[in-house]
């Protein structure tokens, strides 16, 4: 994923990638999707550290999982919100009207990084942004009712390509899905 995904400016990922290039939604030259969804990379990021949780540390691959789950939490790193200490559905575009802190998104991030820290493949230094970003979670996101409940609000709904609906990776879409 990471090979065919990888964008060399931002570091990020992003949400797809067509080997075929015959996809609506993907650039024709490179086959890939034109934007980067922070939920599909909070997917990858979750996926990532759940593997190398399961994975021996003495696996060939190993080595290098641990360099992609680095690599590309550092390159989200880089948009995490100042202020709030979360990040924005489409995660590198925060400064766009229509754009919003996402939640789903953002709670999968601090789970890898949480989870990175505590299986020993991300240093200390993780401790600040994690902290930040846990703390955005819950004054961004958590809302506790009178009645006890506790509800995690601005979560985008779903998103995803193809369909009749026009569902094509655009700014304009990751804005307009349910939230």
């Amino acid at each position: 994923c990471e090979k065919h995904t990888k964008d060399p400016v931002t570091g990020l990922l992003y949400h797809a990638w067509d080997e075929q290039r015959i996809q609506p939604w993907c650039d024709p030259e490179t086959g890939l999707s034109p934007n980067f969804w922070a939920r599909s990379l909070g997917w990858y990021l979750m996926a990532l550290v759940d593997v190398l949780e399961l994975l021996p540390s003495e696996h060939s691959d190993y080595p290098e999982l641990v360099r992609i789950l680095n690599d590309t939490l550092t390159a989200v790193k880089k948009y995490q919100d100042k202020e709030s200490g979360v990040w924005y559905q489409v995660i590198n575009l925060g400064e766009r009207k229509g754009n919003y802190l996402e939640a789903s998104a953002s709670s999968m991030i601090v789970y890898a990084m949480a989870k990175g820290i505590r299986l020993g493949v991300l240093n200390a230094g993780w401790y600040e942004t994690l902290d930040l970003a846990q703390q955005g979670l819950i004054s961004e996101f958590v809302l506790e009712t009178k009645e006890d409940w506790v509800n995690l609000n601005k979560n985008c709904q779903v998103a995803g390509f193809g369909g009749v609906d026009q569902r094509a990776g655009t700014f304009a879409y990751y804005i307009r899905e349910p939230i």
